[in-house]
């Protein structure tokens, strides 16, 4: 624990750090808190362009018509396998880049052999990502599928079409209502005046 003349010179620290200045610094200090997964506030990561991934969202939106929340939830699921996986390409050549430059002996001939040598886990700690992406995405569109083809398989619900006047309606039952007499066809029952008192 601090004591409190530390803390207060960490205080006084703080109040001088005005943060980064130029763009690159903040551009920079902008992925400092990078989180992934549920966390994360942006899919994007250094040397990605939202536009790119706005345009698959968009791709993708209009190839399926979500019409439930859980058909844009698998949507979604789409969406991240397939820009994790563009991303997992990128990996793979730079690994492959990285192990060739930083052999102990260059050699143009059996670079790649050296970088798949010097980076063996590395590439099978990608494809086991590789993979997960591949089956989340296979999943979701398996479901969606699905589920989109139980909607088209509702029939949409038609309203009845209006009855006639003067028509009498059949019930399932075979009972036919009989249609309310006028006013004037009801007989009319005299009035009977009570004797006078007397």
């Amino acid at each position: 624990m601090a004591s409190q003349k530390q803390t207060g010179a960490n205080r006084l620290n703080a109040r001088q750090s005005t943060g980064p200045r130029s763009v690159e610094g903040k551009a920079a200090s902008r992925m400092n808190a990078l989180k992934s997964g549920i966390d994360a506030k942006s899919q994007i990561v250094r040397g990605e362009n939202l536009a790119n991934l706005e345009a698959l969202k968009a791709e993708y939106y209009e190839r399926f018509r979500p019409t439930a929340p859980e058909q844009r939830m698998l949507i979604d699921v789409l969406i991240d396998a397939e820009w994790l996986l563009r991303r997992f390409r990128v990996v793979e050549a730079q690994v492959w880049e990285e192990g060739s430059l930083s052999t102990w002996r260059l050699n143009d001939e059996i670079a790649l052999g050296q970088s798949c040598h010097r980076n063996g886990n590395e590439f099978a700690r990608l494809q086991r990502r590789i993979d997960t992406a591949h089956r989340n995405y296979r999943n979701a569109l398996q479901e969606l599928q699905r589920l989109q083809a139980e909607d088209d398989l509702q029939p949409t619900p038609q309203p009845d079409p209006p009855t006639p006047r003067n028509q009498p309606v059949t019930t399932p039952n075979g009972f036919v209502p009989q249609p309310a007499p006028s006013p004037a066809a009801i007989p009319q029952k005299p009035i009977d005046t009570p004797p006078p008192i007397r």
